[in-house]
């Protein structure tokens, strides 16, 4: 475990504000998860940080992400701002919109550095008081979700910040602000990602509401989700049989196994009915990658490319 993240984590700059100490991220596990998924933490508070003028910061509260500088993962502050700074390319009824929450986001035709026509995909983020932007052609999403293969027109809508509805009624929507990378009517996903050739599959637990929308699908459970949660589960029980002696595996298990648990609809004759692919037999799959092991990205297929994983521009 502590391998996996020397590998994908800037240590010395986490050091630096505090956060990393006698060879362990004092941070909680969803904010080490969100920083290797290349995703935002929630507020930390960071200690002594230094600026590149020589001042010093005693104490800041801000959200860290990982971007790449030159092939190298470095550390991303983004400290709370005092008031709201306008953006270029937003009208005062488009800056209202995004910061009132009215809108989740504002897409924008913009021309990239090589003088090709682009878009803009500009979010606000309240806890930094900032606006929060990404080109949706860096974004690398899911090949599946709760078990259902998205189609090209889902995965260009789930890019560009749209709300994709599933068969089962599940609600989807990409947001670069929030620590899971996205949001739903549902609590929990389960996303089945292609790395290094291989389908490996991802279970999302705390998802946020959808913006501006109340539903009873939050707390429901589709056969989807219970079908790639069960392959989360064999993931899991087969790298635990690889790693016995990491308990970040059983602590993972523990979860899968609560979310059963809670599909209280189902009983267990019929959860353990339920209809699913062996990921052994996936044609051309070559190995199952457990997330505690740092192959899993919510919204990206390389664990290396995390800036265009996430493919934020601020």
């Amino acid at each position: 475990m502590n391998e996996q993240l020397n590998n994908q984590l800037p240590l010395k700059d986490l050091e630096s504000v505090g956060l990393y100490k006698e060879g362990a991220i004092t941070m909680d596990r969803e904010n080490i998860n969100a920083l290797k998924r290349g995703n935002m933490t929630d507020l930390v508070e960071l200690k002594n940080v230094k600026g590149n003028d020589g001042f010093e910061i005693e104490a800041l509260e801000a959200r860290l992400s990982v971007v790449d500088e030159n092939g190298e993962n470095k550390l991303r502050i983004d400290p709370v701002y005092k008031d709201v700074q306008k953006h270029p390319l937003l009208s005062d009824k488009e800056h209202e919109q995004l910061v009132s929450g009215e809108v989740a986001n504002i897409k924008k035709e913009v021309v990239d550095k090589d003088g090709n026509a682009a878009s803009e995909i500009i979010e606000f983020d309240n806890l930094t008081n900032q606006f929060l932007s990404y080109d949706p052609r860096k974004l690398k999403i899911p090949v599946a979700i709760n078990d259902e293969n998205l189609s090209p027109e889902k995965k260009r809508k789930l890019r560009e910040g749209e709300v994709i509805t599933l068969s089962d009624g599940t609600e989807v929507q990409y947001r670069t602000a929030d620590k899971n990378g996205l949001r739903s009517n549902r609590n929990a996903l389960v996303l089945s990602l292609l790395l290094d050739g291989g389908l490996s599959y991802l279970l999302v637990t705390g998802i946020s509401r959808l913006m501006g929308k109340q539903s009873a699908e939050e707390q429901s459970y589709s056969k989807g989700y219970l079908t790639a949660l069960k392959e989360v589960e064999k993931q899991l029980e087969r790298k635990q049989q690889k790693f016995p002696n990491d308990k970040s595996i059983a602590n993972e298990l523990n979860v899968v196994k609560h979310e059963f648990s809670n599909a209280s609809a189902m009983s267990p004759a019929q959860l353990d009915t339920l209809s699913f692919k062996d990921a052994d037999d996936v044609k051309n799959e070559k190995n199952v990658n457990d997330p505690d092991h740092g192959r899993n990205n919510p919204v990206g297929e390389d664990e290396h490319d995390i800036e265009n994983s996430r493919g934020r521009g601020r």
